[in-house]
């Protein structure tokens, strides 16, 4: 064949041919060259060849590669590119350090190491037993609610398989029913846990995978929320009037029989008396209950009733003073009062003194002679001048002659 291509081609044709080739090889390594590291991510080890009376009871640790491969592939692998497999075929019930192979789905990538290259593994018998469900109940049921007969499951038993050192410490299986909201018969499909003396147990499996759990639950008293309505009575102090009241809590959880239940849309309170008050009442009292009704829990209300003063109006009359006149002159004034109408709160209208209004005119810098004055009201805090009748008063200044 080489002679006849010799023959054929002539070596001058072989030889250019071969340099070609070598030189696409070159090109094509410079521009994908391969790259030898560490694979970043673990790769979990299979077990092949086990036989079936037998299982694996520790978890195998997982193996990092040493690879060398083209850049183009390194930017495809993944953690599926790799199998890590350890042949369990020809092993029995003890614990064994088998060598672990790898490999890879992509041909041009080479595994150079295996860390670590031999795993631990320990095989046990595979056993199975059989094991009682207990429900595990939660909480308490709400008030008023109680629990026919003890809680039922179907099936009352399940099966345990896995390694016989696991399975030997299970001794029952778990399903818990939480019951703080449990107003009917309760009925769950649930996922039974597997327990030893020391706790749960891993490693096994539990078949079926889920149970059907009934707590028969009936309610032997009605319950529901009603309002708290405050009783106030009595005449606040004159000059007050009662404004707003409130009452806390607003409502309370009442039980009973169905039928003392639905005549009952409210529950009073002992009454507050705010006769002759002045200021806001608080009070906690007792909270009056309707027969045959009962209180999920003894409490007592508290009632504020606010006291408001009222408000009202006054006209007083008030002498007119003349203020800052000279030494050397008398002021007289026309006319001599005025009448002042005030406004503001009852009580304080009411002890309102006359020496507490004062009416003035400033006569500061007038020179003898008559003078058309405004008049300025001065009244205590909390009260207001509404009118002042006349608002302007005629004020007439003569200098007196000395003696």
């Amino acid at each position: 064949m080489i002679q006849f291509a010799t023959e054929t081609l002539g070596w001058r044709f072989l030889l250019a041919f071969f340099l070609s080739v070598t030189l696409w090889a070159r090109l094509t390594l410079d521009q994908n060259p391969a790259r030898q590291d560490e694979y970043p991510s673990e790769i979990p080890v299979e077990v092949r060849g086990l036989r079936p009376n037998l299982v694996v009871a520790n978890d195998i640790t997982p193996v990092k590669v040493r690879i060398s491969a083209p850049q183009e592939s390194w930017k495809r692998l993944g953690v599926g590119s790799f199998r890590a497999v350890v042949d369990l075929t020809e092993s029995s019930a003890e614990l064994i350090q088998p060598a672990v192979t790898v490999d890879v789905s992509d041909p041009e990538v080479r595994v150079l190491d295996v860390m670590p290259s031999k795993v631990s593994v320990r095989i046990e018998e595979l056993r199975t037993a059989s094991v009682p469900v207990h429900v595990n109940q939660l909480g308490s049921l709400p008030f008023g609610y109680r629990l026919v007969r003890d809680a039922t499951v179907v099936p009352s038993q399940v099966e345990v398989s896995g390694p016989a050192s696991a399975v030997e410490k299970v001794k029952e299986a778990i399903v818990a029913v939480r019951l703080e909201e449990a107003r009917a018969t309760v009925e769950q499909t649930l996922k039974p846990e597997p327990r030893g003396p020391s706790g749960v147990v891993t490693g096994v499996r539990v078949e079926p995978q889920s149970v059907t759990v009934t707590l028969p639950v009936e309610q032997i008293a009605g319950s529901k929320a009603v309002s708290v309505v405050p009783q106030v009575r009595g005449q606040p102090a004159p000059g007050y009037w009662q404004g707003t009241i409130s009452v806390d809590p607003s409502t309370v959880q009442v039980v009973g029989e169905p039928a003392a239940l639905e005549s009952v849309s409210a529950i009073d309170t002992a009454v507050v008396d705010v006769s002759g008050a002045q200021t806001d009442v608080t009070r906690t009292v007792a909270l009056v209950r309707p027969p045959g009704i009962a209180m999920v829990r003894d409490q007592a209300a508290t009632v504020r009733v606010s006291i408001v003063p009222l408000r009202g109006q006054q006209v007083r009359d008030t002498l007119v003073v003349v203020e800052n006149a000279t030494n050397d002159t008398q002021a007289t004034v026309a006319p001599a009062s005025a009448s002042v109408t005030l406004s503001g709160p009852q009580p304080t209208l009411l002890r309102l003194a006359g020496e507490e209004i004062v009416a003035t005119v400033d006569a500061a810098n007038l020179e003898p002679g008559t003078h058309s004055l405004p008049v300025t009201v001065r009244v205590p805090g909390g009260t207001q001048v509404d009118r002042v009748v006349p608002d302007r008063v005629t004020v007439t200044i003569v200098r007196v002659a000395e003696s």
